[in-house]
């Protein structure tokens, strides 16, 4: 009984890509007798190994794990090329598996033809998606590579989607008296001369097809860097509005500060003129000073109004129309006890406002009650020592201090005017806050 004749169908894992190059060859050696289809799979073992989400090259892990991971991967392409030989018996053929590992599947299948001595082996020309009537030739470069590698004493059909695109190889048929058959060289000279012209063809396609590949992953890098600077671009106008409107908030806030400070400086101008004019009247000659108190507050009663002890009970009309947070306020208090102490009885006692060196109330600091250092004014209008109000701000307080309603940001500004005012005054008094 003559042995069953073998012939090879190098197929894919992929049941998909590989189902009509079988179909192909099924129909092709169903009536050629005791042939056996043996499906032929190169696999390729993954240098790139998954390790808890993350891969990692094979030389990198420990050799019994990756020795693990890749029998995992050999069963699961055995099982798969089941389908191949499910297909087999289907159509009453005899098969059988036969998987090679190799790094790469042309030296995998080249190897197999030399040294195991194939001589008829099937093997796709390209893939289905890519097939036309025209093509006459293998397209793919695993096929192309085949062959021109392969011994040509191996047949070799390259199809594509079920149809004949091509063969390779050389016959070797045997008589029925086992008569070698002389072959047609000329006929073989001719087949080779023109496997070469295709096989230059298709190098030539394929190093085209290597252009356009570059081509198109230099415009996906030139995009991606598009993409980039765009994005650079709009957070630089992000962060350009952002200055310019932080730019306008300081701007408004120093035209507030110019404006408080220009009104400073006029109500201290003014409490100077007012305590010189207090001085003045205060050292007439003493024949003045028996003038009556009907007298001294028809004197002033225009700008005064005094008790019956002569002490003032109404500031001037002038100070009485300015704002209640104004600093001008305490100012005033200061004239009406200077004039207090000028007009009343007791002005014989030394008043502590009669010295050069007393200390304004304004100076003092509505928190701590000290002289304030580094004064800034809140949101609420007054005036505070910078330490003082921020820790107020910090312990969680959401309300004025001096008034009680709310604050409407934490927001403080430097008081330079009245600063340069205390330090000023502390200067020609010769005297320091402690």
């Amino acid at each position: 009984m003559a042995a069953a004749e073998k012939v090879f169908v190098a197929l894919p894992a992929e049941v998909k890509s590989g189902r009509s190059t079988l179909s192909w060859a099924l129909s092709h050696f169903r009536d050629a007798g005791a042939t056996v289809i043996v499906v032929t799979h190169v696999h390729v073992p993954p240098q790139m190994i998954p390790v808890m989400g993350v891969k990692f090259h094979a030389s990198k892990l420990n050799p019994e794990q990756v020795s693990l991971f890749r029998m995992a991967e050999r069963d699961k392409v055995d099982k798969q090329l089941d389908h191949y030989v499910n297909q087999c018996l289907r159509m009453k053929m005899k098969c059988e598996k036969l998987v090679i590992e190799n790094e790469n599947v042309v030296d995998g299948l080249v190897e197999l033809i030399n040294l195991h001595g194939l001589t008829k082996l099937v093997i796709s020309a390209a893939p289905d998606r890519n097939y036309s009537r025209k093509m006459d030739k293998p397209a793919s470069r695993t096929a192309t590579e085949i062959m021109q590698r392969a011994d040509p004493s191996c047949k070799i059909w390259f199809v594509c989607k079920e149809r004949l695109i091509c063969t390779s190889g050389m016959e070797v048929e045997i008589a029925p008296g086992h008569t070698p058959f002389i072959p047609d060289t000329g006929h073989d000279a001719l087949q080779l001369t023109l496997h070469q012209e295709q096989d230059d063809n298709n190098e030539s396609e394929l190093g085209f097809y290597d252009e356009v590949k570059e081509a198109c992953k230099a415009a996906e890098n030139l995009m991606m860097r598009a993409l980039r600077e765009s994005y650079r671009r709009q957070k630089a106008d992000e962060e350009v509005v952002s200055s310019l409107q932080k730019a306008k908030e300081y701007e408004e806030l120093y035209l507030e500060e110019v404006k408080k400070r220009k009104e400073l400086e006029e109500a201290l101008l003014r409490a100077s003129e007012e305590i010189a004019q207090l001085k003045q009247e205060r050292d007439l000659p003493k024949n003045d000073q028996n003038t009556t108190m009907e007298e001294q507050q028809e004197v002033i009663s225009d700008n005064l109004i005094l008790d019956a002890s002569g002490q003032i009970i109404k500031p001037l009309q002038e100070y009485l129309d300015h704002d209640e947070n104004c600093v001008r306020e305490p100012e005033t208090l200061l004239i009406q006890r200077k004039l207090a102490s000028s007009f009343s009885p007791s002005s014989v006692m030394q008043s502590p406002f009669d010295e050069d060196c007393c200390i304004p109330s304004y100076f003092i600091c509505p928190i701590l009650q000290e002289v304030m250092r580094e004064p800034c004014i809140a949101s609420d209008g007054f005036t505070y020592e910078t330490d003082a109000i921020r820790s107020w701000l910090d312990g969680g307080q959401r309300v004025s201090p001096i008034t009680g309603q709310p604050i409407v940001h934490q927001q403080l500004i430097p008081n330079l005017s009245l600063r340069s005012v205390i330090q000023d005054h502390a200067r020609r008094n010769q005297y320091s806050f402690s």
